[in-house]
């Protein structure tokens, strides 16, 4: 990679950052997701895993996500959330984090990882790479989809787009060997709008 590349990607990156910190601060009351769907997540993981000590929100504004994981999980498990703008630290249980990089604590340390905001992703190979290599062997990845997904929507706050269908073959051929997409789940509504959650397991070998 020439050295002009470099700089342009960092350039880049620095423009990402700034996009997503306003749109962050223009929609801080807003709450795109609602506690019944966390707790249709919850359901689901405490039927299929045990002793569950920590997960990762991303991407999760004012935090409340990562408060409904942890009251409606078994064993009320650590659950933290990241916020790439300078509030993540008003609210609880949240850091200032660019979800696309890894954290080495992270690193297989967790027992699943949710994220409604990986359309903010403008690098979605970088982010779903740093997100799966979190997963414990036999973790679980949910990643909400619905209209607003729409690859025809994509804008410089959203600037990724894709069909369930797609996603779904993005992520079974990126792991390929690592894990893959075993379900989608229903449940929850945004407003009037179901919202559906592709669920992505990690091999128990991995």
């Amino acid at each position: 990679m020439r050295t002009d590349d470099r700089k342009t990607i960092s350039i880049w990156d620095i423009r990402a950052k700034e996009i997503q910190t306003l749109g962050n601060k223009l929609k801080l009351e807003y709450q795109w997701v609602a506690e019944d769907h966390v707790e249709i997540l919850s359901s689901y993981l405490n039927e299929r895993l045990s002793d569950m000590t920590f997960g990762l929100c991303h991407g999760t504004r004012r935090g409340a996500e990562q408060g409904w994981f942890t009251k409606h999980l078994t064993g009320h498990p650590a659950v933290i959330g990241t916020e790439i703008s300078d509030t993540a630290t008003d609210f609880p249980a949240t850091i200032q984090w660019d979800f696309h990089d890894t954290k080495d604590e992270w690193t297989g340390a967790a027992d699943f990882v949710y994220s409604n905001s990986w359309d903010h992703a403008h690098d979605p190979y970088k982010a779903f790479g740093a997100w799966v290599s979190s997963l414990k062997p036999g973790g679980f990845m949910f990643l909400d989809h619905g209209p607003n997904y729409d690859p025809k929507r994509v804008n410089e706050l959203d600037p990724f787009g894709m069909s369930l269908k797609g996603l779904e073959t993005l992520l079974n051929q990126q792991f390929d060997g690592i894990g893959s997409c075993v379900e989608v789940i229903e449940g929850g509504m945004h407003k009037t709008i179901p919202i559906i959650t592709l669920a992505f397991r990690k091999h128990a070998t991995a």
